[in-house]
């Protein structure tokens, strides 16, 4: 250990002159990163635009700013601020001038945000905004802003340049643009996609409709809470409304295709009973009235030259009717949400396809066009920079269509690419590193378990995120799916959330050409949505280990879990160490309990309590380094943990009758410190995980791993180390784990709270069940400064891994590595990391608590200290 320090303060003397200019550690102290609602302005004071043009927006007034919604999606109304908002006004100015003396430009606004018709000029800006008050404008202090000038920065047309091009066109014009029909129907013959919209068609055309009456009611009865109850009535009804949606969407589609009246007489008589069901008590969730607004508008703009004025008058009421409802509930509350889940996924699409479909005859219209338009400049596609899907791989699918079809539609009508937001780019990114060919998803989010493989609407979406941004690699990342399922993107391809088999029939550009994805780093890490993921053979899963990690500014809430500085590992595309439990509802005992609760996660828990639920409970990724011979993350989940004080999280508790106590997992800890560096040590298969933790008083440390494919098996392995494993079809994760003292071990395969599937009935009312899963807990002593360090290899065949050797002086070496770490609870934390082989021996990483990462490689030094992200909410 004394050669450990010493080596790693000659190092780090180096940078004795950085560390004089700002600490190399930050710790921030705040109770959240990231709010429910905005609880800041954008851009921040003193914040630089360089990417793309300044939208400025800013916290709702005190008496509008509500963390209240529903279990899922929409706002509840009982909850909702009695605040006219029609009445609400916002002022706005900014000026090269601090004194706002010359240059000053001021508007009003109905929103609390406001996108200038142009860019502002590269250089600094002074702005504030106000809210309109009986006494006058209450104005915020002077915010900073620097412009940089950038030739490839993202400025999209304001809304008063696009709508003289939208105005030249006819219907149909969302679905299709009207002077392009007969080319469409030409172009379009004998694809594959075509063949599909005719062959669903025909066979609906056939297909008796489903009425109120089919919906299985009876299912709602003996359960045991109101809560329950929607969630069921809701599942129930979108059973058949999604049926019928889907029948009648292909109809539509079917007639844009052929001008065959069969499908548009069918389709129009369809929409009009669906219409008739507005209203009805068996319906529940905003998404069925998503889907009857979706149909009239549709039909409205498909069917224009044949709908007699009485049908005109009819749909036109019902979008009035339907659309006025979604606009009151999104404005002055979407824009400052941190992700209405069901309005990003799919409904506010909806609503701006409505809005274009009968803008210009029907009033409301016109303003729904321009809330959809600037709240997409303001805040979409992404809900950060980095283009990671901080909800989880398995909602992020949700998402495809909207994220695809609307700036399409903005696109083909402006002649503006909007496709290249960089967001864009990097999400292409996450799409291919978190869920890579014929892989397991990275395993975050609600619902994560069933993300097996990539499906068609993932492998869909890649294409035309391919043909729409160039990327190359989503283009290899689609040939490569493509190449054992050459069928891949028929699959789902007319979905309501992900089919985007319409898209490829309007843009037919060929996808890209480029290096393949061995071309690609060993790593990507998205350090504001706060994910990681390394891959040992990116371009051939079958050997391919891959880790997965999350230690994210958004805590636990909307869909994301409570898995700060939690990781997972994979080999051939299978899960291996896996967060383990059931999304069985948004809220739900063991959902929340053993889904969403730490305690579900491989991670640590302190006093066998969790991280809390909400934003609160948040982690960050302060370090990072992707290198050709080693890959680095730092997770802190020093603010994680505690009681669960998110007044959103606690009434859906209340409204599920649970309670976050501490019999439960939930109550103030002593942790100050939670630090965990993940070192990928090249292509070996070996991750090396240390773990730095630090109490205001002695505390228990849990160590959790957790299996969902087969056991997890433990026991000794020398030196004082633990070997823990589990297997798939094709490989094992043996890791060997350290402590800084003696470590008691367990391993179960029960549930805390045994999962009850109580909603998800399939369409004759059965309930399948949901299978155990195997839980790993190692507990120390109680200290209260720990370190763990873990050795994991993860590798192909079920053959153990031999333990790694420790030497005389406490060092370690395993496979051309050599590991020098502070395992005890003395001294500072601090590791050394040295390859000792022909192909890796100028690669070195080292740390000291408080001190910068050392890390060399190739003859290049790179000192990495701490970055806060930068966040809009």
């Amino acid at each position: 250990m004394k050669r450990l320090l010493f080596l790693t303060a000659l190092a780090l003397g180096l940078v004795s002159g950085l560390r004089a200019q700002q600490p190399a550690t930050l710790r921030p102290d705040a109770e959240t990163l990231m709010h429910e609602m905005r609880a800041t302005p954008s851009p921040l004071d003193g914040e630089t635009v360089a990417d793309r043009k300044v939208s400025f927006q800013w916290p709702l007034p005190e008496a509008m700013s509500t963390r209240e919604t529903g279990l899922d999606g929409p706002l509840n109304a009982a909850k909702q601020p009695k605040v006219d908002k029609r009445t609400l006004r916002y002022r706005l100015r900014w000026s090269p001038d601090a004194e706002f003396r010359s240059g000053v430009t001021e508007v009003e606004t109905r929103y609390p945000f406001y996108n200038p018709d142009r860019d502002l000029k590269p250089g600094v800006w002074y702005w504030q905004y106000g809210y309109v008050e009986k006494e006058g404008v209450k104005w915020s202090p002077v915010l900073r802003l620097t412009v940089e000038e950038n030739p490839a920065k993202f400025c999209p047309p304001a809304l008063k340049d696009f709508l003289p091009r939208f105005a030249r066109m006819r219907h149909p014009r969302v679905l299709i643009d009207g002077r392009e029909w007969d080319r469409l129907i030409e172009e379009t013959k004998g694809l594959a996609d075509r063949k599909v919209y005719i062959h669903r068609a025909d066979k609906a055309l056939a297909t008796p409709m489903k009425t109120l009456d089919d919906i299985n009611t009876k299912l709602v009865e003996g359960l045991k809470n109101e809560m329950q109850r929607n969630a069921m009535l809701t599942r129930e009804s979108r059973r058949i409304v999604d049926q019928e949606e889907a029948n009648t969407d292909v109809l539509i589609r079917a007639y844009l295709l052929t001008r065959d009246r069969r499908y548009a007489d069918e389709a129009l008589h369809r929409v009009k009973v669906m219409a008739g069901w507005d209203g009805s008590d068996k319906l529940s969730g905003d998404f069925n009235d998503a889907t009857l607004l979706s149909l009239c508008s549709q039909a409205y703009d498909a069917f224009y030259d044949l709908l007699s004025r009485q049908d005109r008058a009819l749909l036109l009421e019902k979008v009035r009717i339907m659309g006025t409802k979604f606009y009151d509930r999104y404005n002055n509350h979407l824009e400052n949400h941190i992700a209405d889940n069901h309005v990003w996924q799919m409904t506010l699409r909806i609503l701006t396809m409505a809005a274009f479909s009968v803008c210009g005859d029907l009033p409301e219209a016109d303003v729904w066009a321009d809330y959809c338009y600037n709240i997409w400049l303001a805040r979409f596609p992404g809900l950060n920079q980095d283009g990671a899907w901080h909800n989880g791989d398995s909602y992020f699918a949700v998402n495809f269509r909207t994220l695809i079809e609307v700036p399409y539609l903005y696109s083909r009508i402006s002649g503006f690419d909007f496709f290249s937001d960089p967001w864009y780019r990097g999400n292409a990114r996450y799409v291919i590193y978190q869920q890579p060919p014929f892989s397991k998803s990275g395993g975050n989010g609600s619902s994560h378990q069933k993300i097996l493989a990539p499906n068609g609407t993932r492998v869909s979406y890649a294409d035309a995120l391919a043909r729409l941004t160039g990327d190359t690699f989503a283009a290899d990342y689609v040939r490569t799916i493509q190449s054992r399922q050459p069928d891949i993107l028929q699959q789902g391809c007319t979905g309501k959330a992900g089919g985007l088999a319409w898209f490829r029939l309007q843009c037919r550009r060929p996808l890209p050409e480029g290096d393949g994805l061995e071309a690609l780093p060993l790593g990507q890490v998205f350090p504001q949505s706060g994910l990681a993921s390394f891959s040992t053979a990116l371009a051939d899963t079958d050997r391919s280990a891959m880790l997965s990690f999350r230690s994210s500014p958004y805590g636990s809430t909307s869909h994301a879990v409570a898995n700060q500085n939690a990781f997972n590992t994979f080999f051939g595309g299978q899960s291996l160490f896996y967060s383990s439990g059931h999304h069985i509802a948004f809220v739900d005992h063991h959902s929340i309990l053993c889904h969403r609760a730490s305690r579900a996660h491989n991670t640590i828990l302190v006093n066998g309590l969790n991280q809390r639920i909400g934003t609160e409970g948040y982690g960050w990724i302060p370090r990072h380094y992707v290198g050709e011979k080693i890959g680095y993350v730092v997770g802190d989940a020093s603010n994680a943990y505690g009681k669960v004080i998110s007044t959103l999280w606690l009434d859906r508790a209340a409204a599920a009758e649970l309670e976050y106590s501490r019999e439960n997992g939930w109550d103030d800890t002593p942790l100050t410190l939670f630090r965990r560096h993940v070192i990928e040590l090249g292509t070996s298969g070996y991750t090396v995980i240390y773990d730095e933790l630090e109490a205001s008083e002695p505390a228990e440390w849990d160590y959790l791993l957790h299996a969902v494919r087969n056991p997890i098996d433990f026991g000794p392995a020398g030196d004082g180390a633990l070997r823990i494993r589990t297997t798939n079809d094709f490989g094992a994760s043996d890791a060997f784990l350290y402590g800084a003292g003696p470590l008691q071990a367990e391993t179960t395969d029960r549930f805390f709270r045994p999962a009850v599937n109580w909603l998800r009935a399939d369409a004759d009312g059965k309930f399948e069940s949901y299978p155990d899963h195997w839980h790993f807990t190692a507990r120390s002593d109680r200290q209260a400064r720990y370190r763990f360090l873990t050795i994991v290899h993860t590798h192909a065949g079920t053959e153990p891994t031999a333990a790694p050797e420790v030497l005389s002086d406490g060092s370690i070496r395993i496979a051309g590595w050599h590991i020098e770490a502070n395992r005890t609870t003395e001294g500072a934390a601090a590791f050394r990391i040295t390859g000792t082989q022909a192909d890796n021996v100028d690669v070195e990483i080292g740390y000291t608590a408080g001190e910068p990462t050392l890390i060399r490689e190739k003859g290049g030094e790179v000192l990495l200290t701490d970055r806060l992200p930068q966040l809009e909410i």
